[in-house]
C-alpha cells in the first residue's frame, strides 16, 4: 500500500522507467502546498487522498501525465488555484484533465435525477475526449468509498447508491473488473445495510463448509493440470455478496437455491490450454449446458474473454469454473487501462472499441436531451445482460437481453434495420416483437416498402436500434415540416410581392433569411413548418424591413376548437390550441407535465414521468405548464381501495372526500374474497395538493389496506 510520495514514484518507475519524475515531484509539491491546511472527514491530512488516487492509477500502470493529474485533481475545485494556474504550471494536457475531473465533481454531490443525468452526461463527454478523466474519477470514487465510515448514514447511503448506479457500471463498460468489484462490494454494505448484514450472516454460516469444498475441488484441478503438464494457477472464491443479493432479488429465491455459490478460476498460458481444460472438466463432471458460455470465441462488448462453465459432482454439488489466459485475466482486471502503450516517452491509447458505446450515448442525448429519459436509458444499458444469436452463416451477434429481431437487423446493417419486414428464428416465421434467446439463428426478410414506425420503439431494446429508428422518424418529420413551411412561405411571399410590389431575387431572400439566424433555406422552411414563432411580427419585420410595421400581419392558422380545455394550460408558441389529457397517466393540476402535437387530437398532455413520452420525437414535444389563473376546473381521479368491509366504512371514506369539497362521481364495489372487497371510487379534485390530503386521510382509515390510483 503506497503511503508516501517516494513509494508512488518507485511504483511508476517500475513499469515506466522513462517517466518524468520532475513532473511528478512538482505535481505532488503543488498539491501538498494547496491542501496544506485541509483535512478530510477522517481527520487525515487532505494530501493523503490525491496520493491514494494516484496510487490506484499507478496500480493500473498509467502514464506520468495521468499520475500528475491525479495528484492535482482536487486542486482547482477545493483550493485557491485556478485552471489557468494549472495550465501555466503544467501545460494544457494536464490542465484539461484536471478541469474535466473538476467539472464532473461540481454537480455529482446533488441527489436528484436531473443532477445524476447531468453528471453522467459530463462524465461520458469527458471520457470520450480523454479517457484519463474518468480513470481518475473512478480512482477518486474508490478512495472516497473506502472512507465512508467518517460520514453520516444519509451521505453514506447516497454516495454508495450513486456508486452502484453510475460509477461501477462505467467501470464495467470499460472492462475494469477489479475496480468495478471493489466499488460494488464496498458500496453494497452502505447502500443496503440490512440486506448486506442478512446475506453476510447466511454466507458466514456456510463459509467453513464452502472453503472445505473449494479446497477439495482445487486439489482435483491441480491433478488435472499436472496430468496434462499444463502450467496454470487456480483461484477460488465464494460468490460476492452483492451478486448473491441481486440473484435473490431477481429470481425471488433463498440462498439454498444459489447453485453457483462456489466458483473457481484457472489462469493458464494459451487459448489451446483453455479448451483442453474445458474438455477434461466436462468429462470429469456433469456440465450444465445452459450455464456454459464461451466468451473467448465471443468476447463481451467490454472486451472480456473467458470460458464459463457450471458443473455438478455425483453428490449433487454445483460450482462454476472460469478458464482464461494470463493476458485475458489482465484485461478482465484492468480493462481499458491494460491497453496503454509507451512510445518515445508518450503514453497513448488505441481507438478502443469500448469507448464507442459512450460516443453513441452522446449522439443519442443530442437527439433526446430529456435528462430523466437519458439517465434511465443509460443506466439500463450500462450493464447489459447479453444474449448471443447467430446469422445463418454462423456469425455471432452480441445483443442486450430482451432484444428482438429489430435489434438484430440494425446490428447487421442500418439498411436491413430500416426495411425489415419479418424474421425467421430457428426456421420459424415470428413477429418482429419476439424476444430472442441465446443460440437463436436469425434471418431477416426485408422489403423496400417497409420503413420504421413509432411502434418499433416499443420493441427495440438496443441503443443503436432506437437511435436509428428515431433518426428515420425525425428525417421524415423534417421533410414534412419542410414541405409545409415551403408552402406557407411561398404563399406569404406571393402576397407580399403583390401587395407591396416587392422585387426580391433568390439571393436577397437567402440573405434576409440568414439575418434571422437560419443557416439555409431548408432550415428556414423546417422552422416555419414546425410552428416555430419565426414568422411572428418581429420575424416578418426583419424579413421585410421596407414595409411599415403596422402593415405587417403575422401568419395565423385557423384553429378548429373541439373543447375549452386549452384554458387550463399555457403552451409556448401556441394560442387556443385543442387540448386533451392522456388517459394513460391522467395528469391533474400540480403534476409536472409535458405535451406534444398529434395529427388528430391536437395537443395531448401527459405527466412528465409518463413512460409513453419516451416514444415521442423530441421535435414534437412542447413546453407546457398549468394556467394558475384558472381555478374553476375539476379533474376526475379514480382510486381502488382494498378493504375489509365493515359497517360504517363507506360512510367514513365518503366523509373524508366530501370534507375536502370533493364531489364523488361514482362508487363500485367488487368482492375479492369472503372478507375482502375492492371499492372503486371516482371523485373530482382541483389539484394535486387537494388529492394528496385526501389520500393521506384515506390511508389512515382502519380496515383500508391498499390504495391504488387507476386510470379514469
Amino acid at each position: 500500500m503506497i503511503k508516501r510520495f517516494f513509494e508512488l514514484q518507485e511504483r511508476v518507475l517500475s513499469y515506466h522507467p522513462d517517466a518524468n519524475t520532475d513532473l511528478l515531484k512538482k505535481a505532488y509539491s503543488v498539491a501538498a502546498d494547496a491542501h496544506i491546511n485541509q483535512k478530510r472527514a477522517t481527520n487525515e491530512p487532505y494530501i493523503i487522498h490525491p496520493l491514494k488516487v494516484a496510487a490506484t492509477l499507478a496500480d493500473l500502470k498509467l502514464d506520468d501525465i495521468s499520475i500528475a493529474a491525479a495528484l492535482l485533481h482536487d486542486v482547482v475545485e477545493d483550493t485557491a488555484y485556478t485552471r489557468e494556474d494549472i495550465d501555466r504550471l503544467f501545460g494544457k494536457e494536464i490542465s484539461d484533465i484536471v478541469w474535466g475531473v473538476t467539472k464532473i465533481s461540481k454537480i455529482s454531490n446533488v441527489d436528484s435525477e436531473n443532477a445524476k443525468a447531468e453528471t453522467l452526461k459530463k462524465m461520458i463527454l469527458a471520457m470520450t475526449g480523454d479517457v484519463r478523466v474518468i480513470l481518475i474519477k473512478l480512482a477518486d470514487r474508490y478512495h472516497n468509498i473506502l472512507t465512508l465510515d467518517a460520514l453520516t448514514p444519509e451521505k453514506q447511503k447516497r454516495i454508495a447508491r450513486e456508486t452502484l448506479d453510475i460509477y461501477a457500471p462505467i467501470a464495467y463498460r470499460l472492462g475494469m473488473g477489479k475496480i468495478r468489484m471493489e466499488l460494488e462490494d464496498i458500496s453494497f454494505k452502505y447502500a443496503y445495510p440490512e440486506d448486506y448484514e442478512r446475506i453476510a450472516g447466511e454466507v458466514d454460516a456456510r463459509r467453513d463448509w464452502a472453503n472445505e469444498k473449494l479446497e477439495g475441488i482445487k486439489k482435483e484441478l491441480e491433478g488435472v493440470l499436472e496430468h496434462f503438464k499444463i502450467n496454470g494457477e487456480i483461484q477460488y472464491r465464494i460468490k460476492r455478496l452483492i451478486s448473491i443479493y441481486r440473484k435473490l432479488h431477481r429470481q425471488n429465491i433463498t440462498l439454498d437455491r444459489v447453485y453457483d455459490l462456489l466458483a473457481l478460476r484457472i489462469i493458464t498460458d494459451t487459448v489451446e490450454n483453455c479448451y483442453a481444460l474445458m474438455g477434461e472438466i466436462h468429462q470429469r463432471w456433469t456440465f450444465i449446458p445452459v450455464r456454459w458460455r464461451d466468451f473467448i470465441a465471443t468476447p463481451k462488448a467490454n472486451g472480456y474473454q473467458s470460458i464459463h462453465t457450471t458443473v455438478m459432482t455425483k453428490e449433487g454439488l454445483m460450482f462454476e469454473i472460469q478458464i482464461r489466459t494470463r493476458e485475458m485475466h489482465r484485461i478482465a482486471e484492468d480493462g481499458i487501462a491494460a491497453h496503454w502503450k509507451y512510445k518515445e516517452g508518450i503514453a497513448f491509447l488505441d481507438n478502443d472499441q469500448r469507448l464507442q458505446w459512450f460516443r453513441d450515448m452522446i449522439e443519442t442525448h443530442k437527439e433526446n436531451p430529456n435528462p430523466r429519459e437519458f439517465l434511465s436509458m443509460v443506466k439500463g444499458d450500462l450493464i447489459p445482460n447479453e444474449v448471443y444469436v447467430f446469422t445463418p452463416k454462423g456469425k455471432v451477434i452480441n445483443l442486450k437481453k430482451g432484444s428482438t429481431p429489430i435489434d438484430f437487423a440494425y446490428a447487421i446493417h442500418s439498411e436491413i434495420g430500416d426495411h425489415c419486414k419479418m424474421a425467421i428464428v430457428n426456421e420459424s416465421l415470428v413477429p418482429l416483437k419476439t424476444q430472442l434467446n441465446s443460440g437463436d439463428v436469425l434471418e431477416i426478410i426485408t422489403s423496400k416498402e417497409i420503413n420504421p414506425s413509432i411502434d418499433w420503439l416499443k420493441y427495440a431494446v438496443t441503443s443503436k436500434a432506437k437511435k436509428k429508428i428515431m433518426s428515420y422518424i425525425q428525417r421524415k418529420e423534417f421533410a414534412q415540416y419542410e414541405d409545409r413551411g415551403r408552402r406557407i412561405w411561398n404563399r406569404i411571399l406571393r402576397e407580399y410581392r403583390r401587395k407591396y410590389n416587392l422585387k426580391l431575387s433568390e439571393q436577397e431572400i437567402v440573405d434576409r433569411v440568414r439575418n434571422i439566424h437560419c443557416t439555409d433555406m431548408d432550415n428556414f422552411f423546417r422552422s416555419v413548418g414546425s410552428n416555430n414563432k419565426i414568422l411572428d411580427k418581429g420575424g416578418l419585420k426583419k424579413l421585410f424591413p421596407e414595409i411599415s410595421p403596422k402593415d405587417i400581419e403575422p401568419e395565423r392558422k385557423p384553429v378548429k376548437r373541439i373543447s375549452q380545455l386549452y384554458r387550463l394550460v399555457n403552451v409556448e408558441g401556441y394560442r387556443d390550441v385543442d387540448v386533451s389529457f392522456a388517459r394513460c397517466c391522467n395528469p391533474i393540476k400540480g403534476d409536472k407535465i409535458a405535451g406534444f402535437i398529434t395529427k388528430n387530437r391536437g395537443l395531448v398532455i401527459h405527466k412528465e414521468s409518463c413512460a409513453n413520452l419516451r416514444y415521442v420525437m423530441p421535435t414534437r414535444r412542447l413546453q407546457v405548464n398549468w394556467n394558475v389563473e384558472v381555478a374553476d376546473y375539476s379533474y376526475e381521479v379514480r382510486y381502488d381501495l382494498v378493504v375489509i368491509d365493515k359497517p360504517g366504512l363507506l360512510s367514513a371514506i365518503s366523509t373524508i372526500i366530501a370534507g375536502y369539497n370533493s364531489n364523488i362521481r361514482r362508487i363500485e364495489n367488487e368482492n375479492i374474497s369472503q372478507q375482502m372487497n375492492k371499492l372503486k371510487i371516482t371523485f373530482e379534485v382541483k389539484d394535486t395538493s387537494q388529492l394528496s390530503k385526501i389520500e393521506e386521510e384515506l390511508k389512515s382509515v382502519k380496515n383500508v389496506f391498499q390504495i391504488i390510483r387507476k386510470k379514469v
